[in-house]
């Protein structure tokens, strides 16, 4: 369960890079005029770049534990967090680290481009 749930999140987050080189390159293409397949490759490096920042500034504060927000605290009971808190899987790759795998992976694929 584990490794599919990473798995899964990791391929997420790459699709989610994919996708914003994808618009960038678009959107970089039409306002210069130029090749879209070197835009394309110039898209997958400033994204890789961006993931390589935020694996560089650590967790994420979307993966905190809900419990621990006030706000969501006070605007659900707590056996709503208990059935959440079941389905999570013990161990965990920590956001960094995700970030950190797509900025690679983003840079080898604007690297493949070129």
């Amino acid at each position: 369960m584990s490794a599919r749930y990473e798995l899964g999140r990791l391929l997420l987050r790459l699709a989610a890079a994919v996708a914003a080189a994808l618009v960038l390159a678009l959107l970089w293409a039409l306002a210069h005029g130029g090749d879209f397949r070197h835009s394309l490759e110039l898209g997958c490096y400033v994204i890789g770049g961006l993931a390589l920042l935020m694996g560089a500034v650590g967790g994420s504060p979307s993966r905190r534990d809900a419990a621990s927000a006030s706000w969501i605290g006070k605007a659900a009971r707590w056996d709503t967090f208990q059935a959440n808190a079941a389905d999570m899987p013990g161990t965990t790759v920590t956001p960094a680290i995700l970030a950190l795998v797509v900025a690679v992976l983003m840079t080898l694929l604007g690297w493949a481009i070129s």
